[in-house]
């Protein structure tokens, strides 16, 4: 695990002393302790007969802690930790793994199967009317930083935060974000160290990521800043900008309006993206290296969907676009098309690709309490003569077409077993060969989980 860095470890003396004066006993008795036991297990069937399925299985938790508001102030930690019950998982098992690799330890030196622990949160928090202050280490969320909890250890963030609810019907979010821990990762390295991030950026900057450190030093910190506003009933309007210094902005509007049809609820969607190069596009060389019309990375993306629910049931139609100047940049796990076209390990931002999703949930508690399931079916028409800028989940360099269903069951116990949840994932994905990349990478995969929180 790593150390803390000086500006966590200052954030911890100054919450030890903003309390001292006071009651410092009392906040911390009276704060809060969520715990979470958890275990998942994946397995991936691949199409390509030579190459063996991949599967692990995890054990792990958090023990997360916030102390009582005390003149505003509060103080907060979070342990996450996954092991390898009984070394059950060999390493020989994650030979071919890839969304399975992030079960486990991915630092440098460890195998698949290693388990790991993390301080992933030590943070202060300053609340005044409606507004909160964070800084320090702490799960973000955001159009483009997101905890992404779909495995054993979330992503958390070095830096800080600034949410008011002051002013009406209007939310007003600043980010800034110095570090990034990956999932499967014990240590926190600047925003170019992750695998989401373009080849040649993580290579121009000292990251893990690469055959040697690039030579230009730390990656530059993230400034995020967005408004949501609801004062017209049943809109919803939100302005966001995402600053990368010296590489790229990125705008992103959206829109959502609801409406009620006798017992249906329609809501119809929209999201914009405008990128714009800030020079990222001189290190990536997207004409020379991927086939893009240019050397700049400018370019922009737009998504639709539409929406209704009718008591138990919610039905999604929704298409996106990318333009073909460029790919999308989302180094962070905050995807471009999350709630619109996104599926289970699919990357549909690519330059020139077209998406297209139905989605249909169901909640069955008034029939079997706690149990709900979804169904999807997504056409990802991408196109064959572009390269991405970084390697694809289970597709490598693939730019083919694919076509993917997903089934997921979730059942939330109750009574004396209240507070566990079990989950089953169920994808089968089509990817097609291109002429750029001839491997065969469609697969099965089964993701089994469940979680007992107290």
């Amino acid at each position: 695990m790593s150390k803390l860095s000086l500006t966590a470890a200052l954030l911890l003396g100054s919450a030890v002393f903003a309390h001292a004066a006071d009651d410092l006993l009392s906040a911390f008795k009276e704060g809060k302790l969520d715990g979470r036991l958890r275990a998942q297990y994946f397995y991936t069937d691949w199409d390509d007969d030579s190459k063996d399925s991949a599967k692990g299985f995890a054990v792990g938790g958090s023990l997360i802690y916030k102390t009582a508001p005390l003149y505003g102030f509060s103080f907060g930690t979070g342990l996450y930790t996954t092991q390898n019950p009984g070394d059950w998982t060999d390493p020989e098992d994650g030979a071919t793994a890839a969304t399975a690799k992030d079960l486990f330890s991915r630092d440098p030196g460890d195998a698949y199967g290693d388990g790991y622990a993390v301080l992933g949160q030590v943070y202060l928090q300053y609340d005044i009317a409606k507004s909160k202050i964070k800084g320090g280490r702490f799960l973000m969320t955001n159009p483009w930083i997101n905890p992404n909890d779909t495995k054993m250890i979330p992503i958390a963030i070095e830096g800080g935060q600034f949410i008011s609810n002051d002013l009406p019907n209007t939310t007003i979010q600043i980010d800034y974000a110095d570090q990034i821990k990956e999932r499967g990762k014990s240590f926190f390295g600047n925003m170019a160290d992750t695998g989401d991030t373009p080849t040649k950026i993580s290579a121009c900057y000292k990251t893990h990521y690469g055959t040697v450190p690039g030579t230009h030093g730390d990656a530059p910190d993230v400034s995020i800043v967005g408004i949501t506003n609801k004062s017209i009933d049943n809109l919803e309007l939100q302005g966001w900008v995402m600053h990368w210094p010296d590489l790229v902005d990125q705008f992103m509007f959206e829109a959502n309006y609801a409406l009620e049809a006798g017992d249906v609820i329609l809501t119809f969607g929209g999201r914009y993206l405008v990128q714009n190069d800030q020079g990222a596009g001189d290190i990536i060389l997207p004409k020379t290296n991927n086939h893009d019309s240019d050397n700049s990375i400018d370019s922009n993306l737009w998504a639709l969907r539409a929406i209704a629910d009718y008591r138990a049931a919610k039905f999604l139609l929704s298409m996106s676009k990318t333009d073909s100047d460029g790919d999308i940049l989302a180094p962070w796990r905050g995807f471009p098309t999350q709630g619109y076209t996104r599926s289970m390990t699919q990357t549909d931002w690519n330059a020139n690709t077209k998406s297209y999703k139905a989605e249909f949930d169901y909640d069955y508690s008034a029939m079997v309490p706690g149990l709900s399931t979804l169904l999807s079916y997504a056409w990802y028409d991408r196109d064959p003569t572009k390269k991405p800028y970084q390697s694809m989940t289970d597709r490598g360099y693939q730019n083919g077409d694919t076509r993917q269903w997903n089934f997921d069951i979730i059942y939330k116990l109750s009574g004396s077993w209240k507070g566990t949840e079990l989950k089953a994932r169920l994808m089968d994905q089509n990817n097609e060969k291109t002429a750029l990349y001839t491997a065969e990478t469609s697969n099965r995969e089964m993701r089994l989980e469940a979680n007992y929180r107290f």
